[in-house]
């Protein structure tokens, strides 16, 4: 769940340096002009992607992996966009999906009417498509320049005492030191959970994590937290306990495929939707979420007969 992007991988042909993706700082909206590269007849566009994370091996791009990443960009080198500077909002770890991810990059300016969602999505698999998109100035980091992001987690665990896990939550908002909630153990890990909703849905859990960073595997972790006061394992004050750096408690990490990277906050954008590609996408979920809810069944019904 750490918040990394390409300049990070420099074996990438697509490479980002600190001017692609600029550190935020007093110079103007989500990063600094210090040595930034002359963009002269390009423009920087920025579009809200979405992508169910079942056949990728996550977001970042690796050499012969099929990952989000890679082909997002391939579909861009397809209509001769040739993407510079490709950036993004964060990565997401194998199985996770988003419906805000953000993605920036520069295109030629004589190219720029291809830069929208229904042209890019032709060129795109059902399960990767944009939905919005804006330009935005050259300094923009889709990194740095993010105020918040929000997970969410759809759990299926009928029988869980809510009111305990809601209580439990309450105690994890705030300015912490998460450590024992991720897998990262080395750089800081102070952060602002700025708030953590947990609602039922029929026999779901659905919960709902905003902060001004993420540590990989912290909303998973989280998850599993409040999964087992939920069930009663644990009481709602270990989760307190869990704050405590100095107990150094191990807890595992949520499946992957309940989670969904929800929304990234920017000041001032100002989306343009596109209510095709949305139908399009709507559609093509529809059929998935039937053949899913299908699949769920059969695997039921195997289970019950297995008894």
């Amino acid at each position: 769940m750490s918040q990394l992007c390409c300049k990070s991988f420099p074996d990438l042909d697509l490479n980002c340096s600190a001017a692609d993706c600029p550190v935020r700082d007093s110079s103007g909206p989500g990063g600094s002009s210090a040595g930034r590269r002359d963009w002269t007849g390009k423009t920087r566009v920025a579009f809200k992607l979405a992508y169910l994370g079942g056949r990728y091996h996550g977001f970042q791009r690796q050499p012969n992996i099929l990952t989000v990443e890679s082909v997002v960009i391939d579909a861009l080198k397809s209509l001769n966009l040739n993407p510079e500077g490709f950036c993004y909002s964060g990565r997401t770890d194998r199985g996770v999906s988003a419906l805000g991810q953000v993605i920036t990059f520069f295109v030629d300016e004589d190219k720029a009417s291809l830069a929208v969602p229904r042209v890019i999505n032709s060129k795109l698999p059902w399960d990767i498509w944009t939905w919005a998109h804006t330009p935005v100035p050259d300094n923009f980091s889709a990194r740095y320049g993010a105020l918040w992001r929000e997970y969410q987690y759809v759990l299926y665990r009928p029988g869980l005492d809510l009111d305990s896990m809601q209580k439990a939550a309450k105690l994890l908002v705030g300015t912490h030191n998460f450590r024992n909630l991720s897998t990262e153990k080395r750089k800081d890990t102070t952060r602002t959970l700025m708030s953590l909703d947990v609602e039922e849905q029929s026999d779901l859990v659905v919960i709902t994590a905003r902060s001004d960073g993420f540590l990989w595997n912290m909303v998973r972790k989280i998850v599993t937290v409040l999964e087992t006061v939920g069930s009663g394992e644990k009481d709602v004050n270990w989760a307190l306990d869990l704050l405590d750096i100095k107990q150094n408690q191990g807890v595992s990490a949520a499946p992957p495929e309940g989670l969904v990277l929800k929304a990234v906050g920017y000041p001032g954008l100002e989306w343009t939707l596109d209510t095709y590609s949305k139908k399009m996408a709507q559609e093509r979920l529809f059929r998935e979420w039937r053949r899913q809810i299908s699949l769920a069944k059969v695997a039921e019904e195997i289970c019950r007969s297995m008894l």
